[in-house]
C-alpha cells in the first residue's frame, strides 16, 4: 500500500530592515539554519546607507528577493514583502533585523502537513525566558493585548486580503489581527517556542503613542471597546497588585 506524501507548504520568511548592520546578519543566519527548506526568504530594506547592501550582497545565494528603497515606515515595507511573497506561498512569517528563531528545527516541526487554511502563533524567548502566549485569541484578551508578531505564521491568501493600515505607524499588525478575526480568520495555538524577540521596538519606547492608536482602533469593535473602557476603568480603581491579575 502506498502511503500519501505529507504536504510540505511554502513559508515566506520576511525581513524588513533599515540601517540594521549586523543585527540583519543574525537574522539572514538563523533563517539559512532552519532545517525546513520548503521556503523561500525576502529582504525589505528603507533604503540604507550603511553595509546593508554589502551584507545582503555576501548572503544573496540564500536571499530569493531583494528590495532596498524609501518607505513610509515598516509598516509599508512589511507590505511591500508580503506583495513580494511567491504566488504558491501557503504561510508568512516576519522575522525583522535583530529576530532570530528559537532553534533550528522551528519551521520543521510546525509546517509538514498544513494547508495554509488558517494562521498560526506560538510562544517565544524574550530576555532568556520563555513567554508562554494564550491558548485563545479571545474578545477579552485582545481588547487590551497583542500576540507577538514574530510568532505569527500567517496564512498566506488570507493576510494578502488584510494588508497593513500605514496610518497607524506602532500599531498596523494589532489592526490588522483585529479585522482577520473579525473576517472569521482562525489562530491556531502551537506549542512551539518561534523566535527569540530582541524587543525594544519603537512600540516599548513610544508606550503611550501605542495605547492611542490602540484605543482609536477599538473604538471600530464595540464589544472589545467596551471591554477595553472597562478594564482601564478597573485598573484606575484597583490596587497594583491586583492590576497584575488582569489580563
Amino acid at each position: 500500500m502506498t502511503v500519501a506524501a505529507v504536504y510540505m507548504p511554502k513559508v515566506s520568511i520576511i525581513t524588513v530592515t533599515y540601517q540594521a548592520g549586523e543585527r540583519l546578519a543574525a537574522t539572514i543566519q538563523s533563517v539559512m539554519g532552519q532545517t525546513y527548506r520548503n521556503r523561500e526568504f525576502i529582504v525589505v530594506d528603507g533604503g540604507s546607507t550603511d553595509e546593508t547592501v554589502v551584507l545582503v550582497n555576501r548572503y544573496r545565494r540564500v536571499i530569493d528577493r531583494f528590495c532596498s528603497e524609501p518607505d513610509e515606515g515598516i509598516y509599508d515595507a512589511m507590505n511591500k514583502g508580503l506583495a513580494m511573497t511567491a504566488p504558491d506561498s501557503d504561510y508568512v512569517i516576519f522575522m525583522n533585523a535583530g529576530d532570530v528563531f528559537c532553534n533550528h528545527v522551528v519551521l520543521e516541526a510546525i509546517l509538514p502537513g498544513r494547508q495554509g487554511d488558517g494562521h498560526l502563533y506560538g510562544n517565544l524567548h524574550k530576555d532568556g525566558q520563555l513567554v508562554r502566549q494564550p491558548a485563545r485569541l479571545t474578545d477579552y484578551y485582545m481588547s487590551t493585548r497583542m500576540i507577538c508578531h514574530q510568532t505569527v505564521l500567517f496564512a498566506t491568501r488570507l493576510h494578502r486580503q488584510v494588508p497593513y493600515d500605514c496610518r497607524y505607524s506602532i500599531s498596523a499588525d494589532f489592526k490588522a489581527i483585529l479585522e482577520m478575526r473579525e473576517r472569521g480568520h482562525t489562530f491556531e495555538k502551537v506549542e512551539q517556542a518561534i523566535c527569540k524577540y530582541e524587543g525594544g521596538g519603537v512600540s516599548e519606547r513610544q508606550r503611550q503613542e501605542l495605547l492611542r492608536q490602540r484605543a482609536e482602533i477599538l473604538r471600530a469593535y464595540p464589544r472589545l471597546w467596551r471591554m477595553y473602557r472597562g478594564k482601564m476603568f478597573l485598573r484606575r480603581c484597583l490596587p497594583a497588585r491586583n492590576q497584575l491579575r488582569m489580563r
